[in-house]
């Protein structure tokens, strides 16, 4: 009854409407899609980010794949911890939660416990040396609870290539498959590997990708664009509802 009695409905991506339960064809037609942004201008390679860098590669070693988020069920980490098997590839995990404990024995488990690096919660000087540290940025999870993915653009905006899954959400809205980074079947561990074997293996492939990442982040999810976006929709919104009250 709330969605029907709403002018406009606002979704992050396309995706959102279509897997949605809530949004019947009834209020589908009312959705507009306005994407999450972000400052990409945080996030640049200065001089000082890039010494970090350096550093957080010589200790945590490379080929280096990145993950942040929270340790919970629906990130899929335990995939990616089975992916790095069968990888040549060290991966570090920024964030902190309930999985923490259960996953370091996964991977010691998995014989991979030398090059799965838990590093907890960074402050933000931190969180982005480990974005440029990284050659390849990892979300694996394997829930719709992962609706968007956030991260995602943080990466983008590092002009790092993004892996991701094909999620009946946003996800795979966000990351164009071939275009600013490569997507697989969510809990599949085989193909995760793949395609962390391709990017890992492939510079120009990954120069390619993270340089339309980079694009992407700066032409469609900037935080500019979507407060002009927002204020547009408002402004026509309050117009139309003006143009009611004057000839009801």
């Amino acid at each position: 009854r709330f969605l029907k009695r709403a002018a406009r409905i606002i979704v992050a991506t396309p995706n959102h409407v279509t897997f949605s339960p809530f949004l019947s064809a009834e209020v589908a037609e009312r959705c507009v899609v306005i994407p999450y942004g972000i400052d990409p201008t945080r996030f640049a390679a200065t001089p000082q980010v890039c010494a970090q860098a350096r550093q957080l590669r010589a200790r945590l070693g490379h080929p280096l794949v990145l993950f942040v988020g929270s340790l919970v069920y629906y990130k899929g980490l335990d995939v990616l911890i089975d992916a790095v098997r069968a990888t040549p590839v060290h991966v570090a995990l920024v964030g902190a939660g309930p999985l923490a404990a259960a996953l370091r024995r996964h991977a010691r488990e998995a014989g991979v416990a030398e090059r799965v690096h838990f590093l907890g919660e960074l402050d933000d000087a931190t969180l982005l040396a480990a974005y440029h540290a990284c050659d390849v940025f990892c979300l694996p999870s394997t829930w719709r609870s992962e609706a968007f993915g956030i991260v995602q653009l943080e990466a983008f905006a590092c002009g790092k290539p993004v892996i991701s899954t094909n999620l009946p959400s946003g996800v795979p809205w966000v990351n164009r498959h071939e275009e600013t980074g490569l997507i697989v079947e969510p809990g599949r561990a085989d193909a995760l590997a793949a395609a962390l074997q391709r990017l890992v293996a492939d510079e120009a492939l990954r120069l390619r990708l993270g340089g339309n990442a980079a694009a992407r982040v700066q032409c469609d999810f900037s935080a500019d664009a979507m407060a002009a976006a927002t204020l547009r929709l408002y402004e026509q919104v309050m117009c139309e509802r003006h143009t009611v009250a004057r000839h009801p």
